[in-house]
């Protein structure tokens, strides 16, 4: 465990650096949540097949095959499964990539257009449509016409006018988009001034003056003189040659909806058709054809990564753990060497910025295969492709993988719902992503760690008969999972600003997104300790080749966290922060899937009621450690709020406080000792050879 989690701290300590950079590059933009959304397809893929899922199905039976049958006959078993999938991955993979556009659909359907309609059929009557677009969580609101040519979108641009636009607040009350005589801006009612771009007025509607008390209608394009008392009281909008044009909705706005009149002037002739298409986002226009676009490039990680977990699961039984541990690294030297590419260029585009990110994560995932690939021929298991032999032995594989993907990879199809769903906030899905990735420390240090070396430990007690010590691992597993998430859960909930302003905040990461994303890294922490349990509860299921009672439990989860997370999302959303909400529902049905899991082991695992103590003392140890800590940032707030180095310094005192404070806590309170964790840490470290 110490091996693997040594090389994971380094990983995510280099993930750190390169999701720092990533927020000052884009921040919580359109190129980052394309980014986020196409990255977060393979790396989901990535996350269940290498830390855990295939696994789970694959090292019981070649554990097994090398016991009974010798090393022979267990690397030829694992040659065939790696034909074999490098046949089946490879055909999805081509027959993924063209179908993105599809798939994208699905992923991040918030993305689309809430309005789309083909100029082109308009024809020589008027055209009028009546849209709401929802506007809970959503930043802006953009109009775009687009066409083959400049031409045509500039012929449309002029013919497609904005009517009694206004928004609807959570009261009910209706806000009109107005403008002042001599105002060049939009207001929101009758004050509140909007950022807009891209309109132009083609008609004033005035009130009547004092003198006469007529209304009239002028063309703001043409000169005319206000009369005394005039105000505006309507005024329609057409749009600029560029056909392209938004509206910034103001911060923590509590709008519930746009509504507004779209009106679209005939042609005079079919010779003056043109073919473009007028769309309504409620999010970047950008934001869907990049996801697409990058995710094509991001998608052969996938192909790599299935064969890296078939070739991590070889060397873990093997007992070789250094390697397939250290493998991620790679990724992130690449990113950050990307990162820093970007930079020496001086690239802006989205387009360029996004592109070369995605690159890197393509070639990162084959130097990740190639690096194992070659340690498992130096252990003397080197795999070679040929034809795939269909025999009993991959019928089973197959039979036990269906069952613990779903398993074991729980929490990246919790992470996949929450997408879809923060897809319909404008900025959530990269919010979420940067308050996962802190999340993502103790998780990927302690509880990947704990699961990839009870697996084969547990495996192996039990096939020679040794249940008792089997169900010890797990249960000593369970003590040191608690005794080191406990207090970082605790952490992140009462520090979770520091901890992000600290790491992320810049120029294209504001207070704002520090504040948002500071609290969903609190949601997340509230089911931390319950990651890390199921990580450890499971090896118990996998290694009796038990992959369909966990499925079972995990559907269930996946139903909680559907649920939940469509009802804190909407509730929560109004004032910006239904991205919480999908983090709360997250840490709900971590904690279900635990219960779950431990109910269904039948007493194979006995805690005693010395051990249930224990447990209470980490648990207060960690409350007086987490109160310390809020005092330390409170003392500590002038630096937090000062240069990025009095940040980092300020985290440093704030972190070493309290787990200074937390190690004379446990031992004071008998919770462990020097010797117990001495002797735990021994106990569980194998030769990484």
């Amino acid at each position: 465990m110490m091996t693997v989690s040594g090389l994971t701290l380094v990983s995510r300590i280099l993930g750190f650096l390169r999701d720092v950079l990533i927020a000052r590059f884009v921040g919580t933009g359109p190129v980052a949540d394309a980014f986020v959304a196409a990255f977060r397809f393979p790396n989901m893929f990535r996350r269940i097949f290498g830390e855990g899922a295939y696994n789970a199905a694959f090292v019981p039976l070649f554990g097994r095959k090398r016991e009974e049958e010798g090393e022979e006959a267990a690397v030829g078993f694992a040659r065939n499964t790696f034909s074999s999938l490098v046949w089946v991955v490879g055909i999805l993979t081509l027959v993924a990539i063209p179908c993105m556009h599809w798939l994208m659909m699905l992923v991040v359907p918030g993305f689309l257009p809430k309005f789309e309609k083909e100029l082109g059929d308009v024809g020589t009557g008027h055209a009028f449509h009546e849209r709401e677009i929802d506007t809970r969580g959503a930043k802006e609101v953009y109009f775009q016409v687009t066409g083959k040519s400049e031409e045509a979108v500039r012929h449309w641009s002029a013919r497609t006018r904005m009517e009694d636009m206004y928004f609807v607040d959570e009261g009910g009350k209706k806000l009109p988009l107005l403008v002042r005589l001599g105002d060049t801006g939009m207001s929101l009612g009758d004050s509140q001034s909007l950022d807009s771009s891209g309109f132009m007025r083609t008609r004033l509607l005035l009130s009547g003056d004092i003198q006469s008390g007529v209304e009239r209608e002028v063309d703001p394009r043409k000169r005319f003189v206000p009369k005394e008392g005039e105000a505006v009281v309507g005024v329609v909008y057409g749009l600029k040659p560029g056909g392209l044009a938004r509206i910034v909705l103001p911060e923590d706005h509590r709008l519930e909806s746009f509504h507004v009149r779209v009106a679209i002037d005939p042609v005079t002739s079919v010779a003056e058709v043109r073919h473009a298409t007028l769309r309504i986002y409620r999010n970047h226009p950008d934001n869907f054809s990049l996801t697409v676009e990058l995710s094509r490039v991001m998608f052969c990680y996938l192909f790599f990564m299935t064969l890296v977990a078939h070739l991590s699961g070889v060397l873990n039984t093997l007992r070789y753990f250094a390697m397939p541990a250290a493998a991620p690294i790679l990724l992130n030297i690449v990113l950050v060497s990307a990162l820093g590419l970007i930079w020496m260029m001086g690239w802006q585009g989205d387009l360029e910025i996004g592109k070369t990110l995605a690159w890197g994560v393509a070639l990162a995932g084959l130097l990740q295969f190639g690096a194992l690939w070659f340690a498992c021929s130096r252990a003397g298991a080197s795999m070679v492709v040929h034809k795939p032999i269909w025999n009993p032995e991959l019928r089973k594989l197959l039979f036990l993988m269906g069952p613990g993907v779903i398993a074991a990879g729980i929490q990246q199809v919790n992470l996949l719902v929450g997408g879809v769903i923060a897809s319909f906030q404008q900025g959530a899905i990269s919010t979420l992503y940067y308050a996962d990735r802190i999340n993502q420390l103790p998780l990927g240090i302690i509880g990947i760690a704990l699961g990839v070396v009870l697996l084969p430990e547990v495996t192996r007690r039990l096939r020679s008969g040794r249940a008792s010590e089997a169900a010890d691992s797990i249960l000593r597993g369970m003590e040191l999972a608690m005794l080191l998430t406990l207090p970082a859960a605790v952490a992140m909930i009462v520090i979770h600003e520091p901890l992000v302003g600290g790491l992320f905040e810049g120029a294209s990461f504001d207070a704002e997104d520090v504040r948002k994303t500071g609290w969903a890294l609190a949601g997340f922490a509230l089911g931390l300790p319950g990651y890390v349990l199921i990580k450890v509860l499971q090896p118990a299921y996998f290694a009796r080749e038990n992959t369909k009672g966990p499925m079972v439990m995990a559907g269930v989860a996946v139903a909680v966290n559907i649920i939940c997370s469509l009802i804190l999302f909407n509730l929560l959303r109004p004032g910006g922060y239904g991205h919480v909400g999908i983090a709360l529902a997250t840490a709900i049905s971590a904690w279900v899937n635990v219960v779950l899991l431990w109910r269904g082991m039948d007493g194979f695992v006995k805690i005693s009621g010395e051990k249930w103590k224990r447990f209470f003392r980490m648990f207060l140890s960690s409350v007086v450690m987490g109160g310390a800590v809020w005092l330390a940032g409170v003392a500590l707030d002038p630096w937090l709020s000062g240069t990025q180095w009095q940040k980092i310094v300020a985290l440093s005192l704030i972190v070493g406080t309290g787990m200074t404070l937390y190690g004379v806590l446990v031992i004071a309170m008998r919770v462990t000792s020097w010797a117990a964790l001495k002797a735990s840490f021994s106990g569980s470290r194998s030769s990484s050879k």
